[in-house]
């Protein structure tokens, strides 16, 4: 089963989402990337989360620092046309380094910035931990930007109000990626979610679905625990999280869990999701008031997610060096093409492209629907007007008639 969803809310346009799932039959015996044990207490989720996470480099980690990187090229460079200043919030940055010595998120987000916006950005990467605002000051330091960089000591909860009463006219990108399944709240985005929509604002932010099952301590309720004050705090912060307490009408349901996570993040407001198998590592959920960014991400995450699914299934199989984009299906596209051109005959190649991606989020490639639509034309099936001649972007599609 497959769903996938784009919502358009008060002018804001929401996409999400990509799910990495990676469940124990991705690793070897032994392997430190297993999924955590149900009955692991919440204090150890949050320790190891904090403690290994930095070591280096995961699996989902990667796939999550691969949208970041591929969408601040093409954001900042548009952005940057639009005069405001253009400010980075990294609400939970971490080193900067990891110790394989591979790059996170703050580094990524400076080094796109200084190649596509450099002079006209700021940036602020907050930690609440002393040791990871030390390490990530002195990286900041070495890479001379100590100028348009910043690292924040504080909590994350505190610290973003703080900015938020700051901003005037900066054009401003949220990222968001606790260690644990919270750190989100729902009140901390509201305000920025709210902005003058003069102002250009976008959020990127991920949740943990295996920490949000076991803060939710489904099963306690069976056992007569739902007293203990551990566990009301528990519950207390998912619905801080999630905006309200409808999380637990959906996360207490018999359903598979993958269902239930689903219809939680169709419930989360301004959410949407792409599905693909029965364990859910993360949500990545992105904000935009510009569509020009769901077409874009669309793209990024469907890179990004195969690419990196294909390295975690076949890596030292036979398989292995094939490229990715050669085992993929495309099959059905040809007739959702001829179907939205129905729906919306006489538009634009790129006004159709956009009709598809709203309602086949994350499932298929603009190269592969450029050259499908060519296929359909040369089938006889579509047929099109253009001002050169040439099939492009703004070649006027329509069926084609004998």
């Amino acid at each position: 089963m497959v769903t996938r969803k784009v919502y358009n809310i008060s002018g804001i346009c929401c996409c999400s989402v990509l799910f990495l799932s990676l469940g124990k039959k991705r690793y070897p015996a032994g392997s430190k990337n297993k999924l955590l044990p149900s009955s692991m207490p919440m204090e150890a989720v949050m320790s190891e989360s904090n403690e290994d996470f930095f070591e280096g480099k995961r699996e989902w980690s990667k796939i999550k620092d691969e949208v970041l990187a591929n969408y601040m090229k093409p954001y900042l460079a548009k952005v940057n046309k639009r005069g405001q200043s253009i400010l980075l919030i990294d609400g939970y940055a971490g080193p900067g380094v990891f110790e394989d010595g591979s790059h996170g998120s703050p580094l990524i987000m400076c080094e796109k910035a200084e190649e596509w916006a450099k002079g006209n950005y700021h940036a602020i990467f907050i930690n609440n931990e002393r040791k990871y605002y030390d390490k990530l000051s002195r990286e900041i330091q070495r890479k001379g930007w100590s100028k348009v960089a910043e690292a924040r000591l504080g909590d994350t909860q505190r610290v973003l109000p703080e900015i938020f009463k700051t901003l005037k006219d900066q054009t401003v990108f949220l990222y968001l990626d606790p260690f644990g399944p919270t750190g989100c709240n729902f009140d901390l985005l509201a305000p920025f979610l709210n902005r003058n929509p003069s102002y250009s604002t976008e959020i990127l932010l991920t949740m943990n679905m295996p920490g949000v099952h076991r803060l939710a301590a489904r099963h306690v309720d069976e056992a007569g625990r739902v007293d203990e004050e551990k566990i009301r705090n528990y519950r207390l912060m998912l619905t801080r999280t999630f905006g309200g307490d409808y999380w637990q009408d959906i996360l207490r349901q018999d359903a598979e869990t993958a269902e239930r996570d689903i219809q939680l993040i169709e419930a989360y407001p301004k959410a949407s999701l792409w599905r693909e198998a029965n364990t859910i590592k993360y949500f990545i959920v992105f904000a935009s008031r510009h569509r020009d960014a769901l077409v874009l991400l669309n793209d990024i995450m469907v890179n990004a997610y195969f690419a990196g699914m294909h390295q975690a299934d076949l890596a030292g199989g036979l398989w292995e060096e094939m490229d990715w984009r050669e085992m993929r299906s495309i099959s059905g596209l040809d007739h959702i093409i001829l179907d939205t051109i129905t729906k919306h005959p006489r538009q634009t190649r790129n006004f159709i492209w956009l009709r598809i991606v709203e309602q086949h989020f994350m499932r298929y490639l603009k190269s592969e629907y450029i050259a499908t639509v060519k296929q359909l034309v040369q089938n006889r099936k579509l047929a099109y007007t253009s001002k050169t001649k040439w099939l492009n972007d703004d070649s006027i599609l329509y069926l084609y008639h004998s």
